[in-house]
């Protein structure tokens, strides 16, 4: 963790560990199909695919219920925030889109765990995933602490870089977005 820090006091502006963080949730998670980060809403957008159409009705319960369980989560973490949580759905032909946004002040580690948890209940094996090479128990500990650590880094930073990460060849790479 000292390195991250290390990295942030030279870089000033907080991207090396949006950078990290992108990294690491997109290697711990590989249902995870894109990962972006906004600093002007201090917000994490995720993108799942589902290789189906998922109908109005079914989406719709799905969203209702990952919003219950986030407003539960943070109920029993004792946030008192009012999150930044939104669940919208796009169709790509006969894909569906899942895309999740929250805002890092709330977020934590273990939410991002019951989230994937919840869209792996709601689709299955109907959703996308990069299962090239499946981590051992320990190594998802780790990935899940870095994680941890790089929102509560997140938290205390800013910077000016609207990033998003994504999935190509079995690589993982992180880009600057335009505003």
């Amino acid at each position: 963790m000292v390195a991250v820090k290390e990295v942030r006091a030279r870089e000033g502006d907080g991207s090396s560990t949006s950078v990290g963080l992108l990294v690491s949730i997109l290697v711990r998670y590989p249902e995870i199909c894109t990962v972006s980060y906004t600093p002007d809403s201090r917000v994490l957008g995720f993108s799942f695919m589902v290789a189906r159409r998922v109908d109005a009705d079914e989406f719709d319960a799905f969203r209702r219920l990952a919003l219950a369980s986030i407003s539960v989560y943070l109920d029993l973490v004792r946030l008192d925030d009012a999150p930044v949580a939104e669940i919208s759905s796009s169709y790509l032909g006969s894909v569906t889109q899942v895309q999740l946004t929250r805002d890092v002040a709330t977020l934590t580690g273990d939410e991002i765990s019951l989230l994937i948890g919840l869209i792996l209940d709601a689709f299955g094996d109907d959703l996308a995933t990069d299962r090239s090479e499946d981590m051992e128990e320990e190594e998802m500990i780790v990935q899940e602490e870095f994680i941890a650590n790089l929102l509560d880094d997140l938290k205390e930073t800013t910077q000016e870089k609207r990033l998003i990460g994504f999935r190509e060849e079995g690589r993982v790479m992180v880009f600057n977005r335009p505003a």
